[in-house]
């Protein structure tokens, strides 16, 4: 069965991919120096507090890397450096598209790269986070969980699934039903939000060829892609609208 290319809405609230690779100049000089590489690719930099900050759905589930000297910000993506981790992601609600997020991710590293900013790559990994509203998540994916028997409910609980047997790590997570403040124009409304959490990353010996760390960065998306339309029902899916 063909996977679909896309959901209307696409429900994307995060949108994670990262790349740890081993830097080639100081940390302090490193802001800087990307910096110079970044902005004639069209790059604009946003500053940020010099402080943590977690952006979450509900007390459990952050899903919002935190803020440590600022983003660069280029057709509705963003990336941030920290610590010999480049971590790219779409605006909220923005969600470009694989074939165009591969293609900015791709001419950033590249430029990092053939500009010695960086050394080589060993780890990769995509998360997803998808944002379903109103809905028990539990009822919209294959197979069952019921402890009603035990007088027990299952709104705003907390389910990890994982896959460690091969190179690929999987983990998913889904949180049902939490309550989380949405902000309107006018007035704070407790929303309830179910969330899908999708996680896949690969650890390598270090690569400096940049065909490999494509081959992995797309079988990672692969990945995550057969996991999330594999657990939801056909049921659901319908009600996705999807295009295939």
């Amino acid at each position: 069965m063909p996977l679909p290319q896309k959901l209307n809405p696409d429900n994307l609230k995060d949108t994670l991919v990262e790349i740890r690779y081993a830097q080639s100049v100081p940390q302090e000089l490193l802001l800087g120096f990307v910096s110079s590489i970044l902005e004639p690719l069209g790059y604009q930099y946003l500053p940020a507090p010099n402080q943590g900050i977690n952006i979450a759905l509900s007390s459990y589930q952050p899903i919002a890397v935190g803020l440590n000297g600022g983003f660069f910000i280029k057709d509705n993506v963003r990336v941030h450096f920290v610590a010999n981790l480049m971590v790219f992601n779409c605006l909220e609600d923005k969600y470009v598209g694989w074939r165009k997020y591969f293609q900015v991710i791709s001419d950033t590293v590249r430029s990092l790269l053939d500009k010695k900013a960086v050394r080589d790559f060993s780890r990769v990994s995509i998360r997803y986070v998808s944002e379903f509203k109103n809905i028990d998540i539990y009822q919209g994916v294959n197979g069952t969980i019921d402890f009603s028997k035990a007088g027990l409910t299952l709104d705003n609980s907390i389910l990890r699934l994982s896959d460690e047997s091969g190179s690929l790590k999987t983990y998913v997570t889904l949180t049902n039903k939490a309550k989380r403040i949405s902000q309107s124009s006018q007035e704070q409304q407790i929303v309830e939000a179910s969330l899908f959490d999708v996680n896949v990353y690969e650890n390598f010996n270090p690569v400096s060829d940049l065909s490999i760390l494509w081959e992995k960065l797309t079988q990672i998306h692969a990945r995550q892609k057969e996991v999330f339309f594999g657990l939801i029902s056909p049921e659901f899916l319908k009600t996705l609208n999807p295009e295939y």
